[in-house]
């Protein structure tokens, strides 16, 4: 094969909005790693979820070719796929925490698209050992709390309806945790742990962002915090990604969410996810899948922002 024939069909390989595609000897300070997690086994799996970091992959190659005034964000690496094990869940919360320490420690940040909740603590658990020195706030945005009791972390460690709690843990306690976007159908129970957190609704949301990012580092306990923001799908309102019907329902729309997001970007924001199953993905494609990709090209911009907000 020529090199022409290399390069062309280098080119030809869908990645992350045209972003090279490369490996952890790529890294460095400045970059993004965008990888993909290819799994949902270990909470309520939902078909197509599975393969949402793929079809992202393809959602989001239009937005380059089509998109007005659209160029690929240059601090993004397409670093693949991180190593999971559906049927050995100890051993993938072990990987998971190994490969986020050393994507940590080449000093690049961590966006991990695709998958389950369940994965980002162990992901998150490898940014605090890399960097041991920080205080790490999560920004979670989601209709649900998912803050139930951790029942048996042995016999099942990765468990969607407590990676609240767990985060929590590893962060510092409920205080350290920033629930936007949620609905009231969590229990009373989780309700109740999370009494420090910062916790506004869709509703809250939708009405104003004026002032969010100024109340959500006043209530940091730490001076020099930064933030870990997660997303999750589930917090759209689902008539208005399927269609263009009305805006019904207690979720955000895709320009509300981006909105927020944007938003965030004031805060220094040093990992990021955005995970949960994608409604209608390979049904109306052309819709979902790259409404989800403008939403992960938001978290990207917000994660190569400088913060304009200091202590």
């Amino acid at each position: 094969m020529s090199s022409v024939d290399v390069t062309f069909s280098m080119q030809s390989v869908p990645s992350f909005f045209g972003a090279p595609i490369g490996d952890i000897e790529d890294l460095s300070e400045e970059k993004i790693a965008v990888a993909g997690l290819f799994c949902d086994h270990f909470s309520a799996g939902e078909p197509g979820a599975r393969y949402a970091a793929r079809q992202l992959r393809y959602a989001s190659l239009p937005l380059l070719t089509h998109g007005p005034n659209i160029s690929p964000p240059k601090n993004i690496i397409d670093v693949g796929e991180l190593n999971v094990f559906p049927i050995e869940p100890l051993k993938t919360q072990s990987i998971l925490k190994e490969q986020s320490l050393r994507i940590h420690q080449t000093g690049a940040k961590l966006l991990a698209l695709g998958g389950d909740y369940s994965l980002i603590p162990a992901l998150v658990s490898g940014q605090l050992e890399a960097r041991p020195g920080d205080c790490l706030n999560i920004i979670r945005i989601s209709r649900n709390l998912d803050a139930a009791e951790i029942s048996n972390s042995q016999k099942k460690p990765l468990n969607r309806s407590c990676a609240t709690r767990q985060l929590s843990e590893y962060c510092g306690g409920s205080k350290s945790i920033m629930l936007l976007g949620v609905s009231d159908s969590s229990t009373l129970e989780e309700f109740e742990y999370l009494a420090d957190s910062f916790i506004r609704s869709a509703q809250q949301l939708s009405a104003s962002l004026s002032g969010l990012t100024e109340q959500i580092l006043d209530v940091s306990p730490d001076k020099n915090v930064s933030f870990y923001l997660s997303v999750d799908i589930d917090v759209l309102a689902l008539p208005s990604i399927r269609s263009n019907s009305p805006y019904l329902g207690t979720g955000l729309t895709p320009k509300q969410l981006t909105s927020l997001i944007l938003e965030l970007g004031k805060l220094p924001i040093i990992g990021a996810d955005v995970t949960g199953y994608i409604p209608d993905l390979d049904i109306s494609g052309s819709t979902a899948s790259v409404t989800v990709a403008e939403i992960v090209r938001s978290v990207i911009e917000t994660m190569s922002q400088e913060s304009t907000l200091c202590r």
